[in-house]
């Protein structure tokens, strides 16, 4: 009986102990796998993580330089309208002014194709930095032919500096109560009536009678990008965002 009882706890012994040597080596490569798994899937997780990041300030780069390449090409289109002494006199008495560097190709009939263009507004005597709008359309009598170059829009009342604190779908003409009229040398001493004052160094692009433009959307991606990620419209238009490269424009116009 005795020796019966000594070899049943011997078996259960031995079973128990191949059970745990057993677990044991299974056990091992199992939480190996699961340590693996882990550290993969973290490994991944930064991975993408690094990737969004990275692109997203390439993008950011990309924008900000472009939208500095914007202001570059508005301060050529500056001193082309301070050339003109009479043209830099209606500068003086602006309340704003809207250049767009390079208006897109002119079309022969209404409504050309527009392009980027950026606002400063006039604020207790020194011009504001610069707001950054896209140009949708142009109503001109613009001539067969006519190219596209620079174009710029005076602002002289402040209902037409108004006009771009909506933001979006914004329009300078005469069915949004704007008396909008062509500059000319010979015609300059008749504009001081005129809320908006069109110019432009393209011959052909404002022959006509007729000039209005339309569809001036506020560029979100390219004023945040320049001035922050919190860049605010009425900020910008009140003078309150700065960027330092912006002070060869501002230093460009007619204080």
């Amino acid at each position: 009986m005795r020796q019966r009882m000594a070899n049943e706890t011997g078996t259960k012994t031995a079973v128990l102990t191949c059970a745990l040597a057993l677990g044991l080596s299974l056990g091992a490569p199992m939480a190996r796998a699961t340590d693996d798994t882990g550290a993969s899937t973290k490994a991944n997780a930064n991975a993408e993580a690094e990737m969004t990041g990275s692109i997203t300030d390439a993008q950011s780069a990309d924008a900000k330089m472009e939208a500095q390449e914007l202001v570059n090409d508005a301060v050529n289109s500056a001193g082309q309208m301070t050339q003109d002494e009479k043209l830099a006199g209606l500068l003086e008495k602006a309340k704003g002014v809207y250049i767009v560097p390079e208006f897109g190709k002119a079309a022969a009939v209404v409504g050309g194709q527009g392009g980027a263009g950026v606002l400063l507004v006039r604020k207790d005597g020194e011009w504001t930095d610069p707001a950054f709008y896209n140009f949708g359309g142009i109503t001109v009598g613009a001539q067969a032919g006519a190219s596209g170059g620079a174009v710029a829009f005076l602002l002289m009342s402040d209902e037409a500096v108004n006009a771009f604190k909506t933001g979006n779908k914004l329009a300078l003409n005469a069915e949004a109560g704007f008396t909008v009229v062509n500059y000319s040398k010979a015609a300059a001493g008749t504009l001081g009536e005129a809320d908006v004052i069109g110019w432009s160094d393209t011959k052909g692009l404002f022959a006509g009678a007729s000039v209005g433009v339309s569809n001036i959307d506020w560029d979100d991606d390219s004023n945040r990008s320049y001035y922050g990620p919190e860049a605010d419209l009425s900020d910008i238009i009140a003078g309150k965002a700065q960027n330092d490269d912006a002070d060869e424009l501002k230093s460009a116009l007619p204080g």
